[in-house]
């Protein structure tokens, strides 16, 4: 009789036959290689691994112990800072690359940051997947795909405003009249606040010769915003070398003289001075 060999998900333990620790979760030895899979939800868990086990294996693991906190679909596996696939094995995973980045590569690596490798199985020193727990869509009654990138407003309001489409592909907000002319900001209050707000930046801009991003930031600082007077002071007593500028174009137009409000960032004498851009202001009302 012939026997047929068997396959790789033939050769994969059952989670249940899996020897697991949650305590000691930094267990390893040189002899057996040891992967925990990190959770904030829940005790993390520690066991013994072989190079062929998949992403899958170890989500059935983890979906095994904690049935009601974790079901299968509700999380994913992450490492190297990517979301892996369950079709990948931890010898595939723990490889030595370096860990994903969206920055530009070092111009010296012996300098300049680069980022950190990860660990390669055979080593058999600590290897770690991070349970990550996906968001529940109630409008749709589903689980949100988990969303790795950059949240500059926060976890949750990043959340929420991508999802009103605020937000554009660096999840960074939208110009606010677009958003206004697309209907999605409809609250009445906010859109007379954004047009008193644009009259004051048109005054300041027009009249009194400030540029448009501090005329704007100027705009949303104020309490009242259609209050021209309220909106210099602010920037006379917060943006005091740009303010004297501005003043000294005025005056010089009032002589007749042909002038140029100056939009780009002055730049600085000092090369070695580093300059700081803020994050932008919210929106109002939201």
């Amino acid at each position: 009789t012939v026997v047929a060999p068997r396959t790789m998900a033939e050769e994969l333990p059952r989670p249940e036959e899996i020897e697991i620790e949650t305590a000691d979760i930094y267990r390893h030895d040189e002899e057996q290689a040891y992967v925990t899979l990190m959770s904030q939800q829940v005790k993390s868990l520690n066991f013994p691994a072989e190079e062929n086990y998949t992403v899958k294996l170890c989500k059935e693991l983890v979906a095994y112990h904690y049935p009601d906190e974790l079901p299968l679909g509700s999380f994913e596996l992450l490492a190297s800072n990517k979301i892996r696939s369950d079709e990948e094995t931890l010898g595939e995973i723990f490889n030595g690359d370096p860990y994903f980045t969206d920055k530009k590569p070092a111009e010296d690596p012996d300098f300049d940051w680069v980022p950190r490798k990860e660990q390669v199985f055979s080593d058999k020193m600590l290897m770690q997947l991070s349970i990550w727990k996906k968001d529940w869509d109630e409008e749709k009654s589903c689980y949100e795909p988990v969303d790795l990138s950059f949240k500059p407003y926060g976890y949750e309001q990043t959340r929420k405003w991508k999802k009103l489409g605020f937000l554009d592909e660096k999840n960074m907000l939208r110009d606010e009249a677009e958003l206004i002319k697309e209907g999605k900001i409809t609250d009445p209050e906010m859109i007379d606040d954004f047009n008193r707000r644009q009259a004051t930046v048109k005054v300041l801009r027009e009249k009194h010769c400030i540029r448009l991003k501090h005329a704007q930031e100027a705009a949303h600082m104020i309490k009242i915003k259609d209050d021209v007077n309220e909106a210099l002071e602010w920037l006379q007593q917060n943006k005091e070398k740009d303010y004297e500028q501005a003043r000294k174009l005025v005056e010089a137009r009032q002589t007749g003289e042909e002038i140029e409000v100056e939009e780009e960032d002055y730049e600085p004498d000092d090369p070695d001075v580093k300059v700081y851009v803020c994050d932008p202001v919210l929106l109002q009302g939201l």
